[in-house]
């Protein structure tokens, strides 16, 4: 009697058991109060069904076999009774470990998810202060300090605001698509000093669509950076730049003058593929036509503007 007591003992907490991983497996209850609940009631309530089964099954076998009374109602609900209580104590104690495994399990997500962006963030400051991209922004400037003292003047305003906004928000996750586009405006207008008429900008952005939506920092100038780095800009080589917005996308794309880019990584716009995907469901999309080359970044909404 004692090992049959233990046997469907047994039973009830694997059924217990394999209820509650069927249930976190399936993501059963959107809200997570809701999913917690179940994760223990539903388990609770199929222990205490299994255990009552069994014990009114081997009463009726042992009924037949040895001739003991039949089950009667007070055996259902002593049986219903013990199964509850068993399948209380084996469900609260599952719950508390599987609550626990899936607290650390969160817990380590967050901290991966937590490196990822450091290391996004830090490979994207590393780009920044490449001294390739250094000397081109400084060598402008100097040029233009004769040519042209009050475009220096601004030329080299606009690169400063452009290194605040890099220190500022090289930790941040998301800042302010209104924020980034500015700056990367900013950064524009030393490229049009730089490269003169054959770089062109067609800015077809509504404000509207920029308005509680932000964006990983950097990532319009380093799409920019992108077109720079992979295409021949000069008089015979002209680039059009063209920015263009969306209700959920910011788009920027150009014509291809491709020129010949030793030992490239394409590590620019890896890393902003990558801390999307480390920031939210939407992709970023990537198109590359005969003739053109199109990036669009989703612009990702918050409860408010930071």
């Amino acid at each position: 009697m004692n090992s049959l007591l233990v046997f469907m003992a047994f039973v009830c907490l694997e059924s217990i058991r394999f209820t509650q991983l069927g249930l976190v497996k399936w993501n059963v209850g959107g809200v997570p109060l809701a999913k917690d609940a179940l994760t223990f009631v539903v388990p609770v309530f199929v222990g205490t069904l299994v255990y009552s089964v069994l014990f009114y099954f081997f009463k009726w076998l042992d009924h037949y076999v040895l001739g003991s009374e039949p089950p009667l109602l007070p055996h259902m609900i002593s049986a219903l009774l013990i199964g509850l209580i068993l399948s209380l104590i084996f469900g609260l104690i599952l719950w508390l470990v599987t609550w626990k495994d899936s607290y650390y399990r969160a817990l380590l997500r967050n901290e991966a998810y937590k490196t990822g962006i450091v290391k996004a963030n830090l490979q994207t400051l590393r780009n920044q202060l490449d001294p390739h991209f250094l000397f081109n922004n400084f060598n402008t400037i100097y040029y233009l300090v004769d040519e042209n003292p009050d475009m220096a003047k601004k030329v080299l305003k606009n690169v400063s605001n452009i290194y605040r906004h890099i220190l500022k928000h090289s930790k941040e996750d998301l800042i302010p698509v209104r924020e980034e586009y500015k700056v990367t405006m900013q950064y524009l207008e030393v490229l049009k000093e730089r490269f003169g008429n054959a770089f062109q900008l067609e800015d077809r952005v509504e404000k509207d669509h920029l308005k509680g939506k932000h964006v990983p920092p950097l990532v319009l100038h380093e799409l920019v950076e992108n077109v720079i780095k992979h295409n021949q800009i000069d008089a015979e080589n002209r680039i059009v730049l063209q920015l263009l917005s969306s209700e959920g996308y910011l788009t920027l794309s150009n014509n291809l003058n491709p020129k010949k880019v030793e030992h490239s990584t394409k590590s620019g716009l890896q890393n902003i593929l990558a801390r999307y995907d480390l920031l939210t469901e939407s992709k970023v999309v990537v198109e590359k036509k005969e003739d053109c080359f199109c990036v669009k970044v989703p612009l990702i909404a918050m409860d408010h503007e930071s």
